[in-house]
């Protein structure tokens, strides 16, 4: 079923996990922080046009997730983390939370208020999504985990990067650890790399689908969403943006 507004549930899902690029905003929340990043000097300009090719290779459903975030960690390893924290909070007030896809906040607030837990499946980096995750109310954030050491990033944590089949796995781990059924529970993503974690869930819901993720949709009869976007907001970027220096 097609519907331009959120879904709605008869009895509350036991969880709702939720993608974040292109599912509650149309842009790459890696890209943005990478460009704010930028436009402080902190970073150099190929980190930038490298944060946006991979963005392009997510929505095409190929990224190379580990070697992208072996990259990232390499490039702002000198930044002391609770700089990177701060940050972000300004990139999600300044860039994240303007972006968001019409009716976002009203929806997942209802269903939180439903008793449903709200957690966040993203493969983008658990700090520059932490801001969204604590503004949506949401019970916890899964991300590719970090180590932090001298308060630096320092290198990838243990199990697979949250990406792809990566992103069921630390569904079902977190699932498991507090009791909760996946097969109960609702997922909301927009890219074909999801599947796996749509395709275990009771009620999958796919935003702004395409090409195979929205035929899969139509044949298995997904709850299909198209939310506006926020006014005001510009069009999702096609080919290279303008880099302001």
């Amino acid at each position: 079923m097609t519907r331009t507004g959120w879904p709605t549930f008869d009895r509350p899902p036991s969880a709702a996990f939720i993608d974040v690029d292109g599912t509650l905003l149309a842009e790459t929340t890696t890209f943005l922080f990478a460009r704010i990043l930028y436009r402080r000097g902190l970073i150099r300009r190929s980190f930038l046009l490298r944060a946006l090719y991979h963005g392009l290779q997510h929505r095409l459903g190929r990224l190379d997730y580990g070697r992208l975030i072996g990259y990232g960690l390499q490039s702002i390893a000198r930044i002391p983390v609770v700089e990177l924290e701060r940050i972000a909070y300004e990139n999600f007030v300044e860039h994240v939370k303007p972006r968001l896809y019409q009716g976002v906040v009203d929806h997942f607030n209802a269903l939180r208020k439903l008793g449903t837990p709200l957690v966040l499946v993203s493969s983008s980096p658990g700090l520059v999504i932490e801001p969204l995750s604590l503004y949506l109310g949401c019970a916890t954030t899964l991300t590719t985990p970090v180590i932090i050491e001298r308060n630096r990033l320092v290198g990838i944590g243990t199990g697979p990067p949250c990406y792809g089949e990566g992103k069921l796995y630390w569904a079902e781990r977190w699932a498991g650890e507090c009791g909760v059924d996946v097969g109960g529970a609702v997922a909301y993503a927009d890219n074909w790399s999801d599947r796996a974690l749509l395709e275990r869930v009771g009620r999958p819901v796919v935003v702004r689908p395409k090409g195979r993720l929205l035929r899969l949709a139509r044949s298995r009869g997904w709850d299909i969403v198209r939310p506006g976007r926020p006014a005001g907001a510009a069009p999702p970027r096609r080919g290279h943006p303008r880099i302001n220096h």
